[in-house]
């Protein structure tokens, strides 16, 4: 293996195993021995990459923002439409919070009181505004309803999805396509009207594509394969869950309530803007720019 290839490897797998250990314990009770244990890689070589556990932070966080870029750009080719849009990426970040622990670990560190503040910008700002300018797309071309405030709305959106990404760091049921969906059908109705609802779907896109077998074939088990990321080394798988629907033409209310409580200001995951998001618009300072 060139020297160079194995000095990446050797950087990813340090990288994926201080994930872990920030994920699970924290900045403070994370310890350099606990990085290298698992990847039996020495102490010397962690030095030749990371100067310090601050060093290695930093670049947790930052394979978490390409994690966030990745997201955006996949929920991007979902649709033109700006709400189906955000949708799509709230499913695609819990889908990344429940199955990437770099993407994870790079949230947490962002609330870590024990790594320096400047190390650790707020991405949640950043959210709510790219929220708050899809919403103005979304009122200049379909339409939201004449007494909602974009502002206001991409607040109480972001702190939504807050309360979730906290929620699930006990229960990972909480970033399920099912949670996320029902989340969803609480909030589409106080943004746009019961007619345009009909256009919008509230679960992920390969759900819908699962659902419709090929034709004279069913699915083995009589359900849906569920759809899995490749995954780290280290993380929580998601759960399969049924598909729910919202519109005029949508089955019933599926058993269980979703359990929404208040929390911080940010969606699913930790989307700050980014130079290629649907606004073509600026990063904020989490994205080191």
């Amino acid at each position: 293996m060139p020297r160079q290839e194995r000095a990446q490897r050797t950087r990813r797998l340090l990288i994926a195993a201080a994930s872990a250990s920030f994920d699970q314990a924290g900045f403070a009770m994370t310890g350099l021995n606990d990085v290298i244990r698992p990847t039996g890689i020495s102490k010397g070589a962690l030095y030749f990459h990371f100067g310090s556990k601050e060093q290695l932070a930093e670049a947790v966080m930052a394979a978490s923002r390409d994690g966030l870029r990745e997201a955006i750009r996949s929920a991007r080719h979902s649709s033109d439409c700006p709400l189906q849009y955000l949708i799509d990426l709230s499913h695609g970040l819990a889908r990344r919070l429940a199955e990437d622990v770099v993407f994870r670990a790079g949230l947490r560190l962002t609330e870590d009181g024990a790594l320096a503040e400047s190390l650790r910008p707020n991405p949640y700002p950043g959210w709510a505004l790219m929220i708050d300018r899809l919403l103005s797309r979304a009122a200049a071309r379909e339409g939201l309803r004449p007494e909602v405030s974009t502002a206001e709305s991409a607040a109480l959106l972001a702190a939504a999805g807050a309360g979730v990404e906290t929620l699930a760091r006990r229960d990972p049921d909480w970033l399920s396509p099912r949670m996320i969906s029902l989340l969803w059908q609480a909030l589409l109705p106080a943004l746009i009207t019961q007619e345009r609802l009909a256009g919008l779907r509230t679960t992920p896109v390969e759900h819908e594509r699962a659902a419709l077998p090929a034709p004279g074939r069913a699915h083995p088990t009589g359900e849906p394969p569920a759809h899995r990321e490749p995954k780290l080394p280290v993380g929580r798988p998601p759960q399969a869950v049924p598909v729910v629907l919202v519109g005029q033409d949508a089955p019933g209310t599926p058993d269980g309530r979703p359990r929404i409580e208040a929390g911080r200001a940010v969606a699913p995951g930790h989307p700050a803007m980014l130079a290629d998001t649907p606004e073509g618009g600026s990063s904020s300072r989490y994205h080191g720019t």
